[in-house]
């Protein structure tokens, strides 16, 4: 994705022109995310995020997922945004430099970066069990065939990527890490399981809270697919229990991880035993996935957005991404027994 940053004229410019949006009040870029650029728009009367969405997420199938998603939730009666569509009728709109844009409507509350509070867990869990249930009767064919949590794929290119880049002055930096990580996730893949559709990046800052901390909506749903409910679960349990930034070595929060299941255990949703079974080994299986797809990118230098004003380079922040997940995965292990205790508990109902 190009780092260049359009001026607000520009923005104001191609709302105009490609939907016809008239008294533009404000526009103000939301600065978290590492994918897309995203900005609030202001007008006289509604309010939108428009978001130059990043390459490899911006194509004409990922596009028509997204509005089937948001028509069927949005038709339920589940808080999420709603596609807009361009003057033409298209998907979405293209700048003079070919990037595309996607309109949707904006959806009120508070994101925040990271879990403050136990309560927030629980709410979002129980939000995450409710889009689960409801979107459960959306009877369509996704089109998009991006590698949502493909651990296979994502284990393949790691190991692709060592060795074709042995030569590369970054193999020494990453090879034993990504020599652990290949063997913890050869030892946690999931067995066939039942599909779902699944949300795929459920970090706290796509949940919507209002003041009291209470759930109120669900955003950046371009990533949603058929896949195991355990994918959404265990990218919960690898987010939401642990304090700091990605890049930051954490411990694994028992006390979080116990509100996450109460949260989801009471929700609507019925999943099945053996899914129930899994959720930590998902939480394992997730927390290294993402352990390799940083390193990949340590040596690709394409994809993660990365913090200009704390790292010298892409590559750089992604290393110490990949070191804090794996940091977090060993704690997580120690503390298995206790996690498999916890599902039991809440899930007998």
């Amino acid at each position: 994705m190009t780092d260049n940053v359009p001026t607000l004229e520009q923005i104001d410019c191609l709302l105009r022109q490609e939907y016809g949006l008239s008294g533009i009040r404000m526009i103000g870029q939301i600065l978290t995310g590492l994918i897309h650029l995203t900005y609030h728009i202001q007008t006289v009367d509604a309010e939108y995020a428009f978001q130059r969405l990043h390459p490899k997420l911006a194509t004409e199938e990922i596009l028509s997922d997204y509005q089937a998603v948001t028509g069927h939730l949005a038709a339920s009666g589940f808080p999420c945004p709603v596609l807009f569509l361009t003057r033409r009728g298209g998907l979405s709109a293209r700048d003079e430099t070919g990037c595309r844009w996607r309109l949707s409507s904006w959806l009120a509350g508070m994101s925040h970066d990271s879990v403050t509070s136990l309560k927030m867990v629980r709410e979002a869990a129980g939000l995450l069990g409710a889009f689960h249930e409801r979107a459960a009767g959306l009877d369509y064919a996704f089109q998009s065939r991006h590698p949502l949590h493909d651990t296979r794929y994502h284990l393949a290119r790691l190991e692709q990527t060592l060795s074709e880049h042995n030569q590369s002055p970054v193999y020494g930096q990453i090879a034993g890490l990504a020599g652990e990580v290949i063997e913890r996730l050869q030892g946690l893949l999931l067995p066939e399981l039942r599909l779902w559709v699944v949300h795929g990046d459920l970090k706290i800052s796509n949940f919507l809270f209002d003041r009291a901390e209470q759930a109120i909506g669900l955003i950046d749903l371009d990533t949603c697919t058929h896949h195991t409910v355990l994918v959404d679960l265990g990218d919960a349990v690898r987010s939401w229990c642990r304090a700091g930034r990605e890049d930051e070595e954490s411990d694994f929060m028992l006390d979080r991880f116990e509100s996450l299941v109460q949260g989801y255990a009471a929700s609507a949703v019925k999943i099945q035993p053996e899914e129930k079974e899994l959720i930590v080994q998902a939480g394992l299986l997730i927390t290294y996935e993402l352990a390799a797809r940083f390193l990949t990118d340590v040596v690709e230098d394409e994809y993660f957005g990365w913090d200009t004003a704390r790292y010298s380079s892409r590559p750089e922040h992604n290393l110490a991404r990949a070191r804090a997940m794996v940091y977090l995965a060993r704690d997580m292990e120690l503390k298995r027994s206790r996690m498999e205790r916890a599902v039991k508990h809440h899930f007998v109902r």
